[in-house]
């Protein structure tokens, strides 16, 4: 009798074996699928943040070589190289004032400060933004450099020089040099601003040279990486390293700066990271442990409870396993099963807030990179502006090459602008006003008229949302229209509601065509994407549900897109 007794509770505990193994296997499986979809999130996310950091530092060291470029080319500057040129004493000073004016007013653009330089070497003159007496290097190389890197007692910084005529300082020769320095204190002040936004410790690294750091770097746990940034130089110019450093493992990403030649390199510390799922492992392993110990005595009792509760258990691991990290258990049974359901619980619910985190890290890269993408250059809108200056030009038409470069510098210095996502009216129909402007002069074939309210003019909106209605008609209303184009751009205030019109007289738009348009952009389908309902939408998603884009027929004769958005109390003095 007793053997009969021990066989049962021996098959008992086997049973309880059987039954437990499985979600040990189960849980082990669904953390190492959370552990390899957190890292594979973090990798994008962390590679979307050095990016873009990265062209944007591209980008200042490229319109810093433009700047440099203007000095270059330019004839006022170069005039001064030769003084006996020019018809008197009255004139050299206009011509260095004109030349001083410029300097200062290309490094007064943007929030980073460079010395904008030009040096005579014939005749002694230089011309500096800076006043300071140690703006420039006591003695410059000799040969024209391309964002070099040098270290004194001062200051590290990088410059830039370049001579006329073209390698006249190899030999002494030079009549003229433009410099430009920058600092690498700012480059530190960037570092330190981009750490402040959430990044992990970023430095600029190159082989041979010492790193430039930001101003709280913790330069210890750094020093140990440095042995192994050696090998990225022959793995391309972006990527990541997995070290291991006191115990801890980390992912070191670099992005290699094209202007520079250096390389932007930022680490994530993955065990911190996956600490509490560490933690949630350990401790799942802890309760099961205690349950198995715990199981000869309660054989008889699980024997009679275990079946449901596990079957639930064995259905939610499947489906964390396969990502549905929301998933919770429901109707605790008691005793030590009650217990584990809230282990499960506490590790779905700290799984899903890290998930949580990392997808709202990716659409703040995502956002970044919308920004980015909104300062991307239309090659042939480029193009055809580039070719029309340069027509001007050949014809000895400056006024018209002026006012065509003037127009697009405008434009672009606007649309490059990705720090904000509103701006004022004033700003964007300034910007229509370019951008028509530039079209007027390539084409010939239309005018256009803009009336708006004075007191609206502060209101803020989207930014680029009037833009794209003016694109519209250039792309499409006007390609089969073979007459002379009108386009009419009103904005005026009425029944609480803020009204921005554009107008145009190209096609006749019948009511198929109409209806047509109409479905596209108020469509719900993802499918169907155009720049009008991308305008809809964003104006529906800022200001609520009784904004958006409305199209009618224009009294023109072709259509009329209307931008209508809710108007804010205290939005302008009325």
């Amino acid at each position: 009798m007793m053997m009969s007794r021990f066989s049962i509770f021996t098959k008992l505990i086997a049973t309880l074996f059987i039954l437990l193994i499985p979600i040990l296997l189960l849980f082990a499986v669904s953390n190492r699928t959370s552990r390899e979809v957190l890292t594979e999130e973090i990798i994008k996310v962390k590679q979307y943040q050095i990016e873009t950091f990265a062209n944007q530092l591209d980008q200042l060291f490229f319109r810093l070589d433009t700047y440099k470029k203007m000095l270059y080319e330019s004839t006022d500057v170069r005039n001064l190289a030769y003084p006996d040129l020019l018809d008197d004493v009255l004139d050299k000073y206009r011509t260095n004032r004109t030349v001083s004016e410029e300097i200062n007013r290309l490094a007064g653009y943007g929030d980073w400060k460079a010395v904008i330089a030009v040096l005579y070497p014939r005749t002694g003159i230089v011309i500096k933004s800076s006043s300071s007496l140690n703006a420039l290097p006591k003695e410059l190389p000799v040969q024209d450099t391309f964002w070099q890197y040098y270290s004194d007692a001062n200051e590290d910084y990088f410059l830039g020089i370049l001579s006329y005529p073209e390698k006249s300082a190899e030999s002494g020769e030079a009549h003229m040099r433009v410099v430009l320095k920058f600092g690498v204190a700012e480059l530190r002040r960037a570092l330190s601003e981009f750490k402040s936004n959430g990044s992990g410790d970023p430095f600029l690294y190159h082989p041979g040279a010492e790193p430039i750091y930001n101003y709280s770097v913790n330069v210890n746990q750094i020093e140990e990486f440095l042995p192994r940034l050696g090998e990225i130089g022959g793995s391309g110019e972006s990527g990541y390293l997995l070290v291991n450093s006191d115990h801890k493992r980390f992912q070191v990403h670099y992005q290699k700066l094209e202007s520079l030649g250096w390389y932007l390199v930022d680490y994530v510390p993955i065990s911190h990271i996956m600490a509490p799922i560490s933690r949630n492992q350990t401790m799942f392993y802890v309760i099961s442990g205690m349950l198995l110990f715990m199981g000869g005595y309660l054989a008889f009792v699980m024997y009679r409870n275990i079946q449901i509760p596990f079957c639930r258990l064995f259905k939610n691991m499947n489906l964390i396993e396969k990502g549905i990290y929301s998933v919770r258990m429901t109707d605790k049974p008691e005793g030590e099963y009650r217990l584990l359901y809230e282990k499960f619980n506490s590790m779905a619910s700290q799984i899903e807030e890290l998930i949580e985190d990392v997808y709202k890290e990716q659409l703040r890269s995502k956002d970044a990179t919308l920004k980015q993408l909104q300062s991307q250059i239309n090659p042939h809108f480029l193009y055809n502006t580039l070719a029309y200056i340069k027509s001007m030009i050949e014809l000895n038409e400056d006024k018209a090459a002026v006012s065509m470069t003037m127009n697009l510098s405008r434009y672009y210095r606007y649309t490059t602008k990705t720090g904000n996502k509103m701006a004022a009216l004033k700003e964007e129909l300034d910007l229509i006003h370019f951008y028509l402007e530039i079209h007027c002069m390539l084409r010939d074939d239309f005018e256009f008229g803009i009336e708006v309210d004075p007191q609206m003019e502060i209101l803020e909106i989207p930014r680029l949302i009037i833009q794209p209605l003016v694109e519209n008609v250039i792309l499409h209303s006007f390609n089969n229209y073979s007459g002379y184009g009108m386009i009419q751009i009103r904005v005026w205030r009425e029944g609480g509601m803020n009204h921005v019109s554009v107008e145009d007289s190209g096609t006749d738009m019948d009511y198929v065509i109409l209806e047509s348009i109409r479905m596209k952009v108020y469509s719900a389908s993802e499918e169907i994407d155009s720049g009008l309902k991308n305008v809809h939408q964003r104006l529906r998603l800022t200001y609520g549900g009784d904004s958006g884009l409305l199209l009618s027929k224009s009294e023109l004769g072709g259509l009329c897109a209307e931008l209508c958005w809710s108007s804010k109390e205290g939005e302008y003095l009325s």
